[in-house]
């Protein structure tokens, strides 16, 4: 446009030059015409002549200048058309680069937003050293608190069966000292017992032969009395040796009641005894399995660790995602910015 306007500035410019020396030129001429009357037909038809020829000359030298004028001024209106044209063409491409320009920027401003809301997210999932030691402290007493507890119950209860255990065996060996000291006593009463009824049989026997030679060397109506006597002795004295039998006899089944009752102790601290030695594996089974629980709580944590990790170098890497397409975003826009400066710049 500017340079339509110098083409056409300077051709009115030269347009008017032209005539103002065509003018000037003119003047002289009518100045130079001397009057008819005071010269000669010659002189002048030949003044007239060459005047005409120079004013013909003028002429065609004027027209060539009008032509030049005229055919620079159709060049320069061709032009001024082309650069409409160009300019129109490209007033379409800037308004094309302009809308691809928009969705592009539409279109990165968008993904920026889903990489913003996504790194949030990563940062809302992602576990900070501090959410981690608080949940490691959480998840540690949450499993040490009950885990605790039941320890000290198993603790308390394998003391009071400890304690039961040394009781009963105590017991055992009370009775155990018990029996053996009663079955003594009954060895040794059962001893002088039998001693006694040995002696009372052989003081019998030989009251028996005394009995009898008195009876052999005297009267037996004399000695009638004696021997109903002696009956009645020998009789109380069976009479004795059966209580005696009786008493042997409740002394054994005595005897074989504690035998039996100390078998039943020993049976029965026998079972306890079994049943405290499976509850000793049992407890140590739940402590094996306590520990276990710990270790894949523990793997849990690592495992937990790597994900963090992963959570982290993938948030970096969309915080550098962010970060090249917003840098993409203002390059772009300075591009933009540069193509439309200089399109201005041509027009």
């Amino acid at each position: 446009m500017l340079v339509y306007v110098c083409y056409k500035v300077i051709f009115h410019f030269v347009l008017s030059i032209a005539i103002v020396n065509g003018h000037q030129k003119m003047d002289p001429l009518g100045s130079l015409l001397p009057p008819v009357a005071g010269n000669s037909d010659v002189a002048n038809s030949e003044e007239l002549q060459k005047l005409l020829i120079d004013e013909k000359r003028r002429c065609e030298h004027h027209k060539a200048n009008y032509q030049t004028i005229k055919a620079e001024h159709m060049r320069l209106q061709e032009e001024y058309t082309k650069s409409q044209d160009e300019l129109k063409q490209l007033l379409v491409e800037k308004q094309t680069v302009h809308d691809k320009f928009q969705l592009l920027l539409a279109e990165y401003r968008e993904e920026l937003l889903g990489k913003t809301q996504e790194l949030e997210k990563l940062k809302m999932q992602v576990l900070t050293p501090q959410k981690l030691e608080l949940i490691k402290a959480q998840i540690q007493q949450e499993l040490e608190s009950p885990m605790a507890e039941r320890y000290r119950k198993l603790e308390n209860e394998m003391e009071k069966y400890r304690t039961e255990y040394n009781k009963l065996r105590y017991e055992h060996t009370f009775l155990k000292s018990e029996f053996e000291h009663q079955r003594e006593e009954h060895e040794h009463a059962l001893e002088e017992e039998k001693i006694k009824h040995e002696a009372e049989i052989a003081r019998l026997e030989k009251d028996k032969e005394e009995l009898h030679n008195r009876l052999v060397s005297i009267d037996p109506t004399r000695d009638s009395k004696r021997v109903e006597i002696l009956s009645r002795e020998k009789a109380q004295l069976h009479q004795k040796l059966k209580g005696l039998e009786a008493e042997v006899a409740e002394l054994r089944a005595e005897r074989d009641n504690c035998g039996v009752q100390a078998e039943n102790v020993q049976r029965v601290q026998v079972r306890q005894l079994a049943e405290l030695q499976s509850l000793t594996r049992s407890l140590e089974a739940e402590k094996k399995s306590a520990e276990q629980h710990v270790g894949r709580i523990e793997e849990e944590l690592k495992v937990c660790r790597e994900q963090n990790f992963l959570l982290t170098s993938k948030l970096h890497k969309s915080e550098q995602e962010v970060n090249s397409l917003a840098a993409k975003d203002c390059c772009q826009t300075k591009k933009f910015l540069r193509k439309q400066l200089s399109v201005i710049k041509c027009f």
